[in-house]
C-alpha cells in the first residue's frame, strides 16, 4: 500500500478527532517517510498507536465512568432521535393536511411548518453525527486507559 492510500485509510479510521487533533495527525502523516519503521499495510495499527501516544496519553479514566457514559449515550440518542421523529411526523402531518384539509389553515402556515420540520430533522442528524463522534472518542479513551 502506498503512502497516500495509507494516509486516507488512517484519516478515515480517525474521523472522530477534533480539528486540533486532525491537524496534528496530518503533520505526523506528512512527516512519515519510507525510511521510518511504519508498516504502510497496517493503518489500523498505526491509528491505535497514534491514539495511545498522542490523543489519550494524559487522560486518566476509572472503570466507574463507563456506566455513566453509557447512560449519557442512551439519553442523548433518545433525545436526538426524538427530535428527528418530531420533525418527520410534523412534516408528514403538514403534507397530509395539503391532501386532506380538515382545519382552516393558510398555505403559508403549512409551508412554514414543513420548512421548520425539515430544519429540525437536518439539525438532529447533524447533532447525532457530533454525538457519535464524541461518544466514540470517549469509549476509545476508556478502552485505551483502563485503570
Amino acid at each position: 500500500m502506498n503512502k497516500n492510500k495509507f494516509t486516507e485509510k488512517v484519516q478515515k479510521q480517525l474521523w472522530f478527532l477534533n480539528r486540533k487533533e486532525k491537524d496534528q495527525l496530518k503533520q505526523k502523516l506528512n512527516a512519515l517517510d519510507e525510511n521510518q519503521n511504519v508498516d504502510f499495510n497496517k493503518p489500523i495499527k498505526f491509528s491505535n498507536q497514534y491514539l495511545k501516544d498522542v490523543v489519550f496519553k494524559e487522560k486518566t479514566t476509572s472503570s466507574g465512568k463507563i456506566f455513566i457514559l453509557l447512560i449519557r449515550i442512551v439519553l442523548a440518542y433518545a433525545v436526538l432521535l426524538g427530535l428527528f421523529l418530531l420533525g418527520l411526523i410534523t412534516s408528514l402531518a403538514a403534507v397530509h393536511y395539503f391532501i386532506n384539509p380538515k382545519v382552516a389553515l393558510s398555505s403559508i402556515v403549512v409551508v412554514l411548518i414543513i420548512v421548520v420540520a425539515i430544519i429540525i430533522m437536518i439539525l438532529s442528524l447533524y447533532w447525532i453525527k457530533i454525538a457519535t463522534a464524541l461518544f466514540t472518542k470517549k469509549l476509545l479513551e476508556l478502552k485505551f486507559n483502563r485503570s
